[in-house]
């Protein structure tokens, strides 16, 4: 932190047990009129800001997280069709094994399943398309 929203200048800053640490003159702290939005405590000789490094990089994160939020919700409506495919067609809301190994082979073995079935009818529909369709007349059949 190097300067308040009014923008005062701190007198000193640090960091301290997980916290960013800024000190501002109490003369201009005490006549400021963003003083009811600002998060200073009032102190013998200064005002002292304190911030948790923690929520410094939560809000980080928060960011980054609504920059892409659009991007996100497509990711996530195209997959809900798969998971539930997967729930309804091969039991993955209540897993019958117990352990995280177990568990994540369970999950791939139905995911491969799902994946096979998938391509099953990719092919079927592949083959149905190379077979020409015969309406009605006559097909000539040549013979030797």
């Amino acid at each position: 932190m190097t300067k308040c929203p009014r923008g005062i200048i701190r007198i000193h800053a640090g960091v301290k047990n997980g916290q960013t640490v800024a000190h501002f003159p109490k003369e201009a702290c005490t006549m400021c009129e963003l003083k009811n939005q600002c998060y200073c405590k009032e102190q013998k000789k200064d005002y002292v800001v304190r911030i948790n490094l923690k929520s410094i990089e939560a809000a980080k994160q928060r960011e980054k997280i609504e920059c892409r939020c659009e991007e996100n919700k497509s990711k996530r409506a195209a997959i809900e069709g798969t998971n539930s495919a997967l729930k309804s067609g091969h039991g993955l809301s209540k897993l019958r094994v117990r352990g995280l190994v177990k568990c994540r082979v369970n999950i791939g073995l139905k995911v491969l399943a799902q994946n096979f079935k998938r391509f099953a009818r990719y092919m079927l529909e592949q083959a149905k398309k190379a077979i020409p369709k015969v309406r009605g007349g006559s097909v000539p059949i040549f013979t030797q």
